[in-house]
């Protein structure tokens, strides 16, 4: 009886170092994300397959001119990866990225991220410019005027 409660002890307490470790790991990428803010806006995008290959998360600073000013990645197979900066980014232009353009120096994971953080950009940005033209009172043409 005794090795049973041992064995669930362990268990149970493995459970609870992978639960801090990843914890942490999400606090240190979340850090690397908030500092990449001060440089223009932020998306993020995840790519791959958790367990083919591993998964990759990849967070865009972009300017005002649509330009990836920075960014950083965060992939691994383990808890203990930890994100760094993805230099063959620097300078693309958003519109780039969210095609099917290959980029030198990322591994498919990190490209399909940028793909989906582009995407999710570009979507946003179109979302917004279109509320404006709403809010300015931009009137479309499909109306009768009775």
């Amino acid at each position: 009886m005794a090795i049973w409660f041992w064995l669930i002890a362990a268990v149970v307490a493995g459970w609870m170092v992978q639960l801090y470790v990843t914890y942490q790991q999400a606090a240190a990428f979340n850090r690397q994300v908030l500092a990449l803010r001060r440089q223009g806006t932020v998306s993020v995008g995840a790519g791959g397959r958790r367990y083919r290959g591993g998964r990759a998360f990849v967070a865009l600073a972009i300017d005002d001119n649509d330009v990836v000013v920075d960014a950083v990645t965060l992939s691994g197979l383990t808890t203990f990866a930890r994100g760094r900066a993805l230099p063959a980014l620097r300078g693309q232009r958003v519109s780039r990225l969210g095609g099917d353009n290959d980029v030198s120096g990322l591994s498919r994971q990190q490209r399909l991220a940028a793909r989906e953080a582009a995407t999710l950009f570009l979507e946003a940005r179109d979302r917004s410019r279109r509320s404006r033209q709403a809010g300015e009172g931009v009137v479309g043409t499909t109306g009768s005027t009775g």
